[in-house]
């Protein structure tokens, strides 16, 4: 019993050696002053969304159907897919690069997060026509910007700007990590004002700007 008693107690103290240092390992979100901080001396890293999970399941429908209507459907399908996802992404960027001046700008595909958070700073962002440019290069500190559903509140689903440190981790107030616009002024502005997506994310990282200079000076 003894002996037996000594190896659960070997074996706690092992387990928590371990998971203390799995939990040492996590890198804490910086500081609210620590991210503008970052901000002002480094690089915001636009990510722009790829939807390459969609587009790979739309190309393995199209090459694996054999009705030739239901081919043509997903041909469409993909096309759409292709061509809004990339709409979406020259207006995002065009809206940055016209009201955004706080710090400096890079755009990068969403499938080079894990090369970006692993330490690559050549090869992986966008030119202004959405091709790798090998020159641009991450010279500085940065923090990630991406526009989706609010990362700190599942519940809501709003859609807008969130901001992330070099861990890919969500910031925390006062910094202003998230930014939207409510879906019932989106609704109000494209019909009475005859607004465009391009409008949309102008006014939104304008409100961006906005929340960082009132929060940084």
């Amino acid at each position: 019993m003894k002996l037996q008693t000594l190896m659960l107690c070997l074996l706690a103290l092992f387990a928590g050696t371990i998971a203390h240092g799995q939990q040492a390992d996590v890198a804490q979100p910086i500081s609210a002053n620590e991210a503008m901080e970052v901000l002002k001396n480094g690089t915001l890293v636009v990510r722009l969304s790829t939807n390459v999970r969609k587009i790979a399941a739309l190309e393995k429908m199209v090459a694996n159907t054999t009705r030739e209507k239901d081919r043509q459907r997903f041909e469409k399908m993909l096309a759409e897919t292709q061509e809004d996802t990339r709409n979406h992404n020259l207006w995002l960027m065009e809206a940055f690069q016209k009201n955004y001046t706080f710090s400096k700008l890079l755009f990068m595909p969403d499938t080079a997060a894990i090369s970006l958070k692993g330490g690559v700073r050549k090869g992986i962002f966008y030119s202004p026509e959405l091709q790798i440019d090998p020159s641009l290069s991450l010279e500085s500190d940065f923090l990630v910007a991406f526009n989706g559903n609010n990362t700190s509140d599942q519940k809501t689903g709003n859609e807008g700007i969130n901001v992330l440190d070099q861990n890919m981790q969500t910031l925390s107030a006062p910094f202003p990590f998230f930014t939207g616009r409510t879906s019932i002024r989106r609704m109000f502005e494209e019909t009475f004002n005859k607004t465009t997506e391009l409008d949309h994310y102008k006014q939104l990282v304008m409100k961006f700007q906005q929340k960082l200079v009132e929060f940084g000076g």
